[in-house]
């Protein structure tokens, strides 16, 4: 094995030990890949990611800004080099910090804006001639802030956020599609409960129709299915400033609006709007920048160092954050009546605790 070949090993294993999504240890090796690269042309290579020295990576750090790379690729590369070196044994934050390195800040003001009720219009009516399926994905990202993915996966838990409509229930719990895997409670907005309700039972019965898929691909995959939704995306004109994104800060907007007209403080419209769009109750100011910007003049003065760092002090999780994300999916399995993932959770090892096991072969004598 080459002296390449050993340390881009050594870099995939590190990667794995510290964990995360398939994408994201794929992109933490992919950019500590390119590291490596970078040493072996300027004769530096190592047969571990440990032994780079720091100027190397200070000099690939100019290297990229120099080939024009925005701040925020800048930013994600670096983390993944300093995480994958931290987990095989040597921490370079201090010395190849994004300050130490000269990297600018990334500008958190967001790429996309809200629609107006004219617009959304527009788009639906485009959509139509597109696809129905298209159609019923901007309905429910419109109403529940979903994500792309979250959209185009969503067809099995459709009968059970009908259900919780119907019970009156203020959230839905979302899992499928999100962000590595992070489960989250999606905020009903209450003056659109009845058009949420119907876009989910009216999604309901065309998936039901096209088994259980609002979109679905040539080769019946979620990549293919991904491909195809973007190209109806591009057909219909969801691209740039009021792509699909876009719906997800229309319902944002509307939510805290909502939230601040009801009276909750300021900085608990923030949490909570954090948290029901899957970043956690510790990103308020990228919230705030990125979603909230043209109301951030209600914000004022209601955002401090004071309130952040008493969030980040909150009391950990007693379970670790994978065990914690397994039991969720469980949970949500149980309620949803489908498994979540390429593997029949109905067959996994065994059920969470505290809930009934679901695989029908232990019961047998």
């Amino acid at each position: 094995m080459s002296m390449m070949s050993k340390a881009v090993h050594d870099a995939a294993v590190s990667s794995k030990r510290a964990g995360g999504s398939f994408a994201t240890q794929q992109n933490r090796r992919l950019d500590t890949t390119g590291l490596l690269r970078f040493a072996r042309q300027v004769g530096e290579m190592r047969a571990s990611i440990t032994e780079i020295p720091a100027w190397v990576i200070r000099a690939y750090a100019q290297y990229n800004v120099a080939q024009g790379k925005a701040a925020g690729t800048l930013a994600n590369m670096f983390s993944a080099i300093r995480v994958t070196s931290r987990h095989a044994g040597h921490d370079i934050n201090e010395v190849c910090s994004n300050e130490s390195l000269e990297l600018g800040r990334r500008v958190r003001m967001g790429a996309k804006r809200a629609m107006t009720a004219a617009e959304v219009d527009a788009l639906l009516a485009r959509a139509s001639r597109v696809d129905t399926g298209l159609v019923h994905m901007i309905s429910l990202a419109l109403h529940l802030g979903l994500r792309r993915k979250e959209a185009l996966m969503c067809a099995p838990d459709l009968q059970m956020w009908l259900d919780g409509l119907a019970r009156g229930d203020a959230t839905l719990a979302l899992m499928r599609g999100s962000k590595n895997a992070r489960p989250r409670q999606v905020r009903i907005i209450a003056s659109e409960r009845e058009r949420t309700t119907e876009a989910v039972r009216a999604a309901l019965a065309y998936s039901r129709e096209h088994d259980l898929q609002l979109v679905t691909g040539q080769q019946k995959t979620l990549k293919s299915s991904m491909n195809r939704l973007k190209a109806l995306l591009r057909r219909a004109g969801m691209t740039g400033t009021l792509s699909f994104h876009s719906l997800r800060y229309t319902y944002a907007l509307q939510s805290a609006l909502e939230m601040l007209e009801a009276g909750m403080a300021p900085y608990e419209v923030l949490i909570e709007l954090s948290e029901s769009l899957g970043h956690g109750p510790t990103r308020v100011q990228m919230i705030l920048a990125h979603y909230c910007q043209p109301i951030k003049g209600r914000f004022q003065n209601h955002v401090s160092e004071q309130h952040i760092a008493a969030v980040r002090r909150r009391k950990p999780s007693p379970l670790p954050r994978a065990r914690a994300r397994l039991l969720a999916k469980y949970r949500h399995q149980e309620l949803s009546g489908h498994p979540i993932g390429r593997r029949d959770m109905s067959r996994g090892p065994v059920a969470a605790p505290g809930w009934p096991s679901t695989d029908k072969r232990k019961s047998q004598p």
